[in-house]
């Protein structure tokens, strides 16, 4: 079961990899001597929302699966 729970906690986080947009980062050109600070909106809410339902749902899986291995029969 931990073996399972490892696999899917770098399963969940190889796929948070992937959905993240990489678009974001790198090398920026401002003017010098400004004031303004660059501030880059990573996703907002919506970043945060997908994430989560991806480790949800790894973890609703691991459930299940646990639930089944465990059950006693009868």
């Amino acid at each position: 079961m931990v073996a399972l729970g490892a696999a899917l906690a770098v399963l969940a986080s190889a796929i948070n990899a992937l959905l993240r947009d990489s678009s974001d980062g790198g090398w920026f050109m401002y003017a010098p001597n400004s004031n303004g600070l660059l501030t880059s909106d990573s996703g907002g809410h919506g970043a945060v929302l997908r994430e989560s339902a991806v480790w949800l749902a790894a973890i609703g899986l691991w459930l299940a699966i646990g639930w089944r291995l465990f059950k006693t029969p009868g």
